[in-house]
């Protein structure tokens, strides 16, 4: 992979990559002579960007920051001879000032039903520097060993992947709806273990994104439960939460506080304002952490990291986390509800749903899509610039740069999150406007009818390839076949006809190749008596070929015995049928005179 400058992008983070190649493009199309207008608009649906407007209790409090800090300023410029208190900002506590954490600890009891303190409460920059903070105190506790294992549900957030750890899969992908169960939690948990015998790196926590990133699912209640029970058979694994989305869960999310408190100490959970309160560019999170020694040692990595989180952002983030409530709320989850529904619609229509029909988006907004179907299309030449090569399109990476250099769409692969790369399943933003998010689909759309009938002549080329032999075998099942295929000739060619008709050809076609290969001996066979037959009998045919000759040869001959001189009678008798010959007296004559000649000579 190449950065849009040209140069190596082994150790860039992909997702940010796709997006510095969209904005690149974007660039580009606006500096061309025509109008921006007659190109493509470039839409960006592959990171997780929120749209909805910023929480207003955040620039309230911000407003009302600011303008105490003005007029403190004020006051103490007109003379600077007199230290002014409070007009220049001061370092404050590293843990989060005492009354932001405050605040925020009355809106976390609220909000998981159970006590939290403010002591529990530890401010970061952003959720990205609260997991490097967790995973670098993790790795503080596990210096003595080679490393050690974070286990949690693949596909996975980009950031979890950390070079002080192993990510250990517990694989979602074949759970029913790809949702977490304690079963496949604790099979996982085992297989940590077992690998750790081998190279030394325990499993040291079990990492839970609830709700998933970037599946969109929320583990019930019922299931948590489960898998607390699960938790309490390994003491020894601490349990993060990471819930960077949990305001924006469609359905109720439990709390694992309340559902297991004996756990609580055990437990640190990551909240982000990130996503729902649309405060990305001002890294404020938190991290929940009830044991004193935990989080003294997070308390010391996120000194040295940042020293303390900034001082304004704690308290917006907490004033705004205080007022989540009630119609507010309920207006975020809708915002990003409709969006997401939208989108699901799109992809029922066009056949590119996820293939577990229990799959369902309970919270974020993002979307699984399947567009395997895509695979096999040719590499624009363009895209070359950053996959470095052309060719055709045989992962989802390459489906991916595909689609933005082909149809200025950027979603992202869901490889990048830790499944199989030749999957063809995407990840797509819904956070667009729906005039915004109905032009993608469109694209999508047309693109992914192109390639599947593509497909379909394909799938018919292969078909005709094999209907010759298929026919020597069974000739009934072949004109079946025939008919079927028939049959999916007709006229509709909507994109999910077309994924219906690909899925019959392709099995007639599998079936084929199953009896060819069943019949193969007996094909064989059959074809070697034909052909031995064709040749006996062009071989029987050559040789009747040969005796007819010598017998008009033969014929001549005793003619000329009876007519010294061509005369109309010779000409007459030269030209009679075989069928007449053998009732001419002296020809019957002159042919027992041959044969004895030729038995005397046999004896002699």
């Amino acid at each position: 992979m190449l950065t849009p400058d040209g140069q190596s992008a082994d150790k860039l983070d992909k997702i940010m990559l796709l997006s510095m190649w969209a904005k690149t493009l974007r660039k580009e199309n606006a500096k061309l002579s025509q109008s921006v207008e007659q190109l493509k608009k470039i839409i960006t649906a592959g990171m997780g960007q929120p749209t909805y407007p910023i929480n207003i209790h955040t620039i309230r409090y911000y407003l009302a920051y600011w303008k105490k800090m003005e007029e403190l300023v004020k006051e103490a410029i007109t003379n600077l001879d007199k230290i002014k208190e409070g007009a220049a900002i001061d370092y404050g506590h590293p843990q989060g000032d005492e009354e932001a954490r405050t605040v925020m600890a009355t809106a976390m009891s609220s909000w998981y039903d159970i006590e939290i303190k403010p002591e529990h409460i530890l401010y970061t920059g952003g959720g990205a520097g609260a997991l490097n903070v967790l995973f670098e105190t993790l790795s503080d506790l596990h210096k003595d060993t080679s490393g050690y294992r974070v286990i949690t549900p693949f596909p996975h957030y980009s950031l979890y992947a950390n070079p002080n750890h192993l990510l250990h899969p517990i694989d979602v992908m074949k759970e029913k709806g790809y949702k977490l169960t304690a079963e496949a939690l604790e099979k996982s948990i085992l297989e940590a273990y077992k690998l750790s015998k081998v190279d030394g790196k325990p499993p040291a926590a079990v990492l839970l994104c609830n709700p998933n990133n970037p599946l969109g699912t929320v583990i019930d209640e019922t299931e948590l439960k489960k898998i607390a029970d699960v938790l309490r058979r390994y003491p020894e694994l601490h349990i993060i939460f990471d819930e960077a989305y949990a305001e924006m869960s469609h359905v109720k999310v439990p709390s694992f506080l309340s559902i297991a408190p004996d756990l609580k100490p055990r437990t640190c959970i990551m909240r982000s304002a990130t996503k729902a309160l649309s405060a990305a560019g001002e890294r404020m999170a938190i991290l929940l952490a009830f044991d004193d020694v935990l989080m003294s040692k997070l308390l010391a990595k996120n000194i040295s990291t940042i020293g303390h989180a900034p001082r304004a952002a704690q308290m917006a983030y907490a004033e705004a986390m205080k007022n989540l409530v009630g119609e507010e709320h309920e207006r975020l989850k809708q915002f990003y509800k409709k969006k997401v529904d939208y989108v699901n619609s799109r992809l029922k229509e066009m056949g590119a749903c996820m293939p577990d029909p229990d799959y369902q988006v309970e919270g974020t907004f993002y979307v699984l899509a399947d567009f395997n179907d895509m695979l096999g299309l040719e590499i624009p030449k363009e895209a070359r610039r950053a996959l470095g090569k052309t060719g055709k399109v045989s992962t989802d990476e390459e489906l991916a740069y595909y689609l933005l250099f082909q149809d200025s769409v950027m979603i992202a692969p869901l490889s990048y999150f830790g499944t199989k790369k030749a999957s063809g399943f995407m990840r797509i933003t819904c956070s667009r406007d729906l005039d915004e998010l109905m032009e993608l689909m469109d694209r999508l759309e047309t693109r992914l009818l192109e390639a599947r009938k593509i497909k379909n002549k394909a799938l018919h080329a292969k078909i005709e390839a094999l209907i010759a032999e298929f026919t020597i075998i069974s000739p009934d099942k072949s004109k079946e076949t025939l008919k079927k295929i028939d049959a999916l000739c007709e006229e509709d060619q909507s994109c999910i006809s077309l994924k219906e008709k690909n899925a019959q050809l392709n099995s007639l076609y599998n079936q084929m190749i199953t009896l060819l290969k069943r019949n193969k001996p007996m094909a064989q066979e059959q074809a070697a008596n034909k052909l031995q037959a064709f040749f006996k009998k062009r071989q029987n045919k050559t040789e009747q070929v040969r005796i007819n000759k010598e017998q008009e040869k033969e014929w001549s001959s005793f003619l000329d015995t009876l007519f010294s001189e061509p005369c109309a009678m010779k000409t007459t008798l030269l030209k009679m049928p075989e069928s007449e010959r053998s009732k001419f007296t002296l020809w019957k004559q002159y042919n027992e005179v041959k044969v004895e000649q030729l038995k005397k000579a046999k004896l002699q």
